[in-house]
């Protein structure tokens, strides 16, 4: 992967070695970005050019951010005030308390002050990869390892199903079942297909389909003072990150709000400051888009290992999907098990019996109910509003 910048017009090679803050800063909601490219004679250039070498995005086919480990909890029941903020409460939620912790830290709390002061810090599944890490007792197995991050695409999965990209102002990729979008993932972006397309290589990482614990991660660090929450061009209502609401299911576009009206155009741009990046999760060009409106994005949390529509046959390893058995979520899903349904009035379907798949985030025409922390059941089937995206973990 190439390390990006925002250099005002275009993406730029960054310094990876991040020298004075040059490639990302967490506290100024600067979040890690990085691409691969497509042509492998251009991804040799690329890897050996200069920092602040400009990168075409027509070379690019994944463009993707980092959510480094971290460790949370929730102040109150609708986490603290931050300047310029409303008062928390269900329709303007506050910030969680996060601190970024190394590897070897994993924090077993209840994800909740118990006092006047930070406390009971938990360290999400999420950064765990393994069959057996959403089960705290079985967390520490030898089989399972702690990870010092995420890669999240930027953007909903663009292109074709069969040669997956995730860019800016393109239409998403609709219309595919879980397995569908879950195998082709896999296929592409992994082992040899991996290399020769993506420029990924070496036997330590795995690219899939996203799970709920892995959007939970996003959602968390977004409501928090790293994230758009803690930006300080946006204030009240306009903390919640702003809807896509592009009827042509265009990624990276902005209404300019949080509930804007379907529009039949893209009415902003990613890039524009404000109305553009404020429908990123960091309110600012490095975040990622597409969380809130667009299309619904399909998770890989399935109850009670139900394949119903899904095209599973059989259902994959246990460290690819969340497993719920129960109607409760898993601490860290931004579904119910940390009391955040419902936060910003999002729409909060929990899975069951006839519809036992996630989909996430919500789609362009559910006004005022899609967002970030949304969530709502599916048979697992390919529909015209639902998208997805990926992760990519490396150990």
């Amino acid at each position: 992967m190439i390390p990006v910048v925002w250099n005002g017009s275009s993406w730029a090679k960054a310094d990876k070695e991040n020298t004075n803050n040059s490639w990302y800063n967490y506290d100024k909601q600067i979040w890690a970005n990085a691409v691969t490219i497509k042509d492998p004679s251009k991804r040799a250039t690329y890897k050996t050019a200069a920092s602040g070498t400009t990168i075409d995005l027509n070379d690019v086919n994944l463009m993707l951010v980092w959510i480094p480990r971290y460790s949370y909890t929730l102040r109150d029941q609708y986490g603290y005030q931050i300047e310029g903020a409303s008062s928390p409460s269900i329709n303007t939620p506050g910030a969680f308390d996060i601190k970024f912790v190394n590897t070897t830290t994993t924090e077993k709390g209840a994800g909740k002050y118990t006092g006047t002061t930070p406390s009971n810090y938990y360290t999400p599944s999420s950064f765990c990869w393994g069959n057996s890490c959403d089960v705290e007792t079985t967390r520490s197995n030898s089989e399972n390892k702690e990870l010092p991050g995420i890669w999240i695409s930027k953007f909903e999965l663009t292109g074709a199903i069969s040669a997956i990209t995730s860019l800016p102002n393109q239409t998403s990729i609709r219309n595919q079942s879980h397995s569908s979008f879950f195998n082709n993932i896999k296929s592409q972006i992994n082992g040899t297909n991996g290399t020769n397309n993506y420029g990924l290589s070496g036997e330590n990482y795995d690219t899939h389909m996203i799970k709920n614990t892995e959007w939970g991660a996003m959602a968390y660090l977004s409501q928090s003072k790293y994230g758009k929450y803690g930006n300080s061009n946006y204030k009240n209502a306009n903390k919640e990150i702003y809807t896509n609401n592009y009827s042509g299911f265009k990624t990276s576009c902005s209404g300019g709000s949080p509930s804007a009206s379907i529009s039949n155009s893209c009415q902003h741009q990613y890039y524009e400051e404000i109305a553009g990046t404020g429908a990123s999760t960091t309110g600012t060009i490095y975040g990622i888009y597409d969380t809130v409106g667009g299309a619904f994005e399909k998770t890989m949390g399935s109850l009670n290992n139900s394949v119903y529509n899904s095209g599973f046959n059989p259902m994959p390893e246990r460290k690819y999907y969340n497993l719920y058995t129960s109607s409760a979520g898993i601490k860290g899903d931004a579904t119910n098990a940390d009391g955040t349904a419902g936060f910003y009035g999002d729409y909060q379907k929990f899975v069951n019996s006839t519809y036992p798949w996630f989909d996430c985030g919500g789609a362009y025409n559910y006004i005022n109910q899609n967002g970030i922390f949304g969530f709502i059941y599916n048979t697992g089937s390919g529909d015209k509003q639902n998208a997805s995206r990926l992760s990519l973990v490396v150990w």
